[in-house]
């Protein structure tokens, strides 16, 4: 089985604090086979991807959208989605790209909810590590209630949150066999919760960092 972290933000995420070289060295440390990197509206990262190419590691390009409906997770794409769509527009690109269009912590009290409701999304997130209190079953009791695949991920921002969360999958280690192995909601969901103090000093140190 293949484990991938599928939500990872970098530095070139506005409130991240890790390099992608540091997101692989904490994944591989991990015993993890890949990550998604999924910056908030850039894909500047992608271009550090083509660097750390290898058989036994995949980096798959992707990226967070802000759609005026809620975030929007994005996988194996390429190019950049503008933010500001609505939710549908914004799946709509994600597809048009050849990527799967993920619902990412969809009632999570800290994030604008209702996302899920406003597009025809490929799977849900039923599994964030950054997600508090009833955030993930609801997720996971939607995706369940809606016959819908699910994924899973640490929405990290510093290098030692990559891995908190993640998916197990049998197929090749390559982009295309393991998002249709999404997609056909093949995927094991594996995962623990930041303990919520930690993501309250994250929380403060962002904030300081930024101003």
């Amino acid at each position: 089985m293949l484990l991938y972290d599928l939500h990872v933000h970098t530095s070139y995420s506005h409130d991240g604090f890790c390099s992608v070289i540091k997101a692989i060295t904490a994944a591989k440390s991990k015993g993890l086979n890949g990550i998604a990197i999924a910056d908030h509206n850039s894909i500047a990262g992608h271009a550090e991807i083509a660097k750390f190419k290898s058989e036994d590691f995949l980096v798959i390009p992707g990226i967070e959208v802000s759609s005026k409906d809620g975030h929007v997770l994005g996988l194996g794409i390429n190019e950049l989605i503008p933010r500001d769509l609505s939710a549908a527009e914004t799946v709509d690109k994600i597809k048009a790209q050849g990527g799967i269009a993920v619902a990412p912590h969809p009632f999570s009290p800290a994030r604008k909810t209702g996302v899920v409701f406003k597009a025809k999304f490929d799977a849900v997130e039923v599994f964030n590590s950054h997600a508090y209190f009833l955030s993930n079953p609801l997720a996971k009791r939607f995706a369940e209630q809606n016959h819908m695949p699910m994924t899973a991920g640490s929405d990290s921002h510093f290098p030692n949150e990559v891995g908190l969360a993640y998916v197990g999958v049998i197929c090749e280690p390559k982009l295309d066999d393991v998002l249709k192995a999404v997609t056909r909601g093949e995927a094991v969901i594996f995962g623990r919760t930041l303990p919520l103090p930690c993501y309250l000093w994250k929380s403060v140190y962002k904030q300081v960092h930024k101003h």
